[in-house]
């Protein structure tokens, strides 16, 4: 492993490490944080993706799709997911 490897690998370290933090400080709802982290999960399987499966994998053709379609579905989640606060049940 050379120094761009570690350097990619620390900066997404990072990448997942900030928005953890801001959604603590900064008090994000579920939806948001949610979305946050499916995307750079998506973000990451597309960045790795030469190293994730082995050469003869058949899944390795589809890595690139599936990784943008899981970044896409993870920006558009706080839209799409309003989970409801301060619900209030019928029962005491």
């Amino acid at each position: 492993m050379d120094w761009v490897n570690l350097l990619v690998i620390g900066l997404f370290a990072l990448a997942w490490l900030i928005p953890l933090s801001q959604s603590q400080t900064e008090d994000w709802g579920v939806s948001r944080t949610v979305g946050t982290l499916v995307f750079l999960g998506g973000a990451t399987i597309g960045t790795f993706y030469d190293t994730l499966p082995s050469t003869e994998s058949s899944i390795l053709l589809w890595i690139e799709p599936i990784a943008a379609v899981i970044m896409i579905v993870g920006i558009f989640i706080p839209w799409i997911w309003k989970p409801r606060e301060n619900q209030q049940s019928a029962y005491p």
